[in-house]
C-alpha cells in the first residue's frame, strides 16, 4: 500500500472512532513530507501545520541551541501555539515563521479541521509525540533528496542543506527512537 492511501486508512479509521484524528509525518528534507501533506488534504480536506513555520528565531539560534538534538526547530513556540491547542481539541491558528525576513509573518494559519497534519522534519521530536494519534517517518534515498532540494531550492540552497541543515536532522534521527512509528518509502 502506498503512503497516501496507508494514512489515509488510518486516519479514517481514527475518525470513526473519536472524530477527530492528529498525525505527524516526519522524515528528512526531501523525503516528500510537504507534496504527501497536499496530496492528502486534495482527497481528505485537512489542516496542515508545517514544522518550516516554526524556525527557529536569529535570537534564539545559539551553539547550545543547536547541539540539541531537534533544537533548530522553536519548540517553545509550537508548544504554545499548537500543542496546547491541539489538546484542547479546539480551533485555533498561528502565525508562521518566515526565513526571508526572520520574524513572523502577519497571516494566521487556521486550524479547524478534524483532520489534523502536522508535517516536517522534527514533528516526531518527543516533546510533541503525545499530542499524534498516529506518526509516519518518510524515507527517500539520498539522491531523491538531494534532487528534490535542488529542483525546489536551487544550487546556492542545497550547499546550505548538505553542509548546515542535512547534518542537524541526521542528529535527531540519531538522538531518538522512532522505532514505533512506520517507515513509509517515497523514493
Amino acid at each position: 500500500m502506498d503512503a497516501l492511501n496507508r494514512i489515509l486508512d488510518d486516519a479514517e479509521k481514527v475518525i470513526r472512532e473519536k472524530g477527530r484524528v492528529v498525525i505527524a509525518i516526519d522524515g528528512k528534507s526531501g523525503t516528500g513530507k510537504s507534496h504527501l501533506s497536499r496530496l492528502i488534504e486534495a482527497c481528505a480536506g485537512v489542516s496542515i501545520i508545517h514544522m518550516d513555520d516554526f524556525f527557529l528565531p536569529k535570537e534564539k539560534r545559539t551553539k547550545e541551541r543547536y547541539e540539541m538534538a531537534g533544537g533548530n526547530v522553536d519548540f517553545e513556540r509550537f508548544i504554545e501555539d499548537v500543542i496546547i491547542p491541539l489538546k484542547r481539541g479546539m480551533p485555533f491558528s498561528y502565525r508562521p515563521f518566515d526565513c526571508s525576513t526572520m520574524s513572523l509573518k502577519n497571516e494566521l494559519i487556521e486550524i479547524a479541521k478534524p483532520f489534523i497534519i502536522v508535517e516536517g522534519v522534527y514533528s516526531l521530536h518527543p516533546f510533541f509525540r503525545d499530542v499524534y494519534d498516529m506518526g509516519y517517518v518518510l524515507t527517500a534515498p539520498y539522491s531523491s533528496r538531494i534532487d528534490r532540494i535542488k529542483a525546489r531550492s536551487g544550487d546556492d540552497k542545497l550547499e546550505k542543506f548538505i553542509s548546515l541543515w542535512m547534518p542537524l536532522e541526521d542528529k535527531y534521527f540519531e538522538a531518538f527512537d522512532f522505532s514505533s512509528y512506520p517507515e513509509l518509502s517515497n523514493g
